[in-house]
């Protein structure tokens, strides 16, 4: 949900990176450039396309502590891709398409539970068992549906403008446990009187909902001897109404000792609000592409290039709840910062991506394509300023890097292509999600009970795999 290139749609335009805002989209014409889709023949395509699969892994050292690495991988089939166009045979300046695409798709599941000895509890001698849990769920999926049309201004200028409805829904899980007590039988209870007490926090983070958007897109394609120019606005997103809306928070902390007569209050912060309590909006921004494609030797190779800006999105309320004076004993100070708990607060940034792609055409209706891009993250380094104090999606930021390649096949008026590609990314000096390994009862630093200091040891590395299927079916009228 952070990066707006990862969209994988199963066609030539995969293999060439999406490269394609001057052309040569064919069936994703509708998404990249709808100006583009003034480029087919006369008569009706249809296009349904697949991958086999993707497979991603992702490496987390140090993330819950020094030591202690996370490895997660899954394997996925890619959601199909389908589109539908048509070009007039009494009219052919007009060109229309539909699609139903899958934009983005996502989710990541992290699970840790351990147990260790460590003298975590301060007033009382000796090691105590130690026990930690940690657990973490990001689910995003961004499907569209959408119409386009385009028209031929004059046999080099075409425009185009497509309207999209887009559905997001979003499952997000964010928790951990920790607790702590003494081991030691032998300790006299009038020497220290919390020798049986057990230690506890727990802090849990549940929300959901469905939102339901439009957004527009607006393309130019000119085209004048062996180059090829576009240009494409993607308005941002508008927001019509949301469902499924739950949203839950709750934090615990009990038995935490300052000496060995005084602890800490015990206290409990809950609330749980769903519905018309809640208002959700999953933004995106307005971006501006622009690229071109250059022909040589006869236009049995071409190079291709696309670059994007994405505008940044103020901070915002991405979820908005209604403040409750009733969900703690606690009254509003560091811990409690506000009665508005329940609420989520999101920005982005300024960026650009970039897409370099270059074919070559083989013998017998076989071309060879391949591309380079870039995935960048748009929430990196964001400053939510006002909103600073609310709470975040957590996630794992890393900039992408992807390699894809294949061969195109061309049966008659019909294309099929296969190919693959290779994703990679690597961040490091990575602030620590949690600390388990070297636990402080209160940890001053960062706030938390039960827990060291968050160091930025934590490092990321990310790599996947997707293995493309496709065919672009075109029937003719003469």
């Amino acid at each position: 949900m952070n990066y707006y290139w990862s969209s994988n749609f199963n066609s030539a335009s995969a293999l060439l990176g999406g490269a394609v805002v001057a052309g040569e989209g064919e069936n994703t014409a509708i998404y990249y450039n709808p100006a583009t889709i003034s480029e087919m023949e006369k008569g009706n395509s249809f296009s349904f396309t697949s991958s086999l699969f993707t497979y991603n892994a992702h490496h987390y050292k140090n993330m819950l502590g020094d030591g202690i690495t996370m490895y997660e991988d899954y394997l996925v089939a890619q959601p199909p891709f389908i589109s539908y166009a048509n070009k007039s045979k009494k009219n052919n300046k007009f060109s229309l398409a539909i699609t139903i695409l899958t934009k983005a798709k996502e989710d990541m599941r992290i699970y840790w539970a351990g147990s260790q000895y460590y003298n975590v509890l301060t007033n009382l001698p000796g090691d105590d068992k130690y026990n930690a849990s940690f657990n973490y769920r990001n689910y995003y999926l961004d499907f569209w549906v959408g119409g386009a049309v385009a028209y031929e201004l004059t046999p080099k200028l075409s425009v185009g403008a497509s309207l999209f409805v887009s559905i997001v829904s979003l499952k997000y899980v964010y928790g951990y446990s920790t607790s702590a007590y003494s081991v030691n039988d032998t300790l006299d209870p009038e020497i220290y009187p919390q020798a049986s007490r057990v230690a506890y926090n727990d802090y849990r983070d549940n929300l959901k909902f469905t939102d339901y958007r439009i957004l527009f897109k607006f393309g130019v394609l000119y085209t004048t001897g062996s180059w090829r120019f576009g240009l494409n606005i993607t308005t941002p997103t508008i927001y019509l109404f949301s469902a499924g809306k739950d949203a839950l928070s709750s934090k615990i902390i009990t038995n935490i000792s300052t000496s060995q007569n005084t602890s800490l209050p015990d206290y409990e912060i809950f609330d749980s609000q769903y519905g018309s309590q809640l208002k959700t909006n999953f933004k995106l921004p307005l971006s501006v592409s622009a690229g071109f494609i250059k022909d040589f030797h006869d236009g049995n190779k071409r190079l291709y290039l696309t670059v994007e800006y994405f505008n940044r999105i103020q901070p915002y309320k991405l979820v908005t709840s209604q403040p409750d004076d009733n969900i703690s004993n606690l009254e509003p100070d560091e811990e409690l910062q506000n009665y508005d708990w329940l609420s989520y607060a999101r920005g982005t940034r300024n960026f650009i991506n970039f897409a370099i792609g270059y074919s070559c055409k083989l013998k017998k209706r076989r071309e060879f394509l391949n591309s380079f891009r870039t995935d960048f993250s748009s929430i990196r380094n964001v400053d939510l300023g006002e909103y600073s104090n609310y709470k975040t999606l957590h996630s794992f930021n890393y900039n992408v890097l992807h390699y894809a390649a294949g061969l195109k096949f061309n049966i008659k008026k019909s294309n099929f292509i296969a190919g693959a590609q290779f994703s990679l990314a690597y961040n490091n000096h990575l602030k620590q999600v949690t600390n388990f390994t070297t636990p402080l009862e209160i940890n001053e630093v960062d706030n938390r009970v039960l827990q060291g200091v968050l160091d930025e040891s934590m490092s990321v590395l990310f790599w996947g795999i997707s293995v493309y299927i496709g065919a672009n079916l075109n029937f003719i009228q003469n």
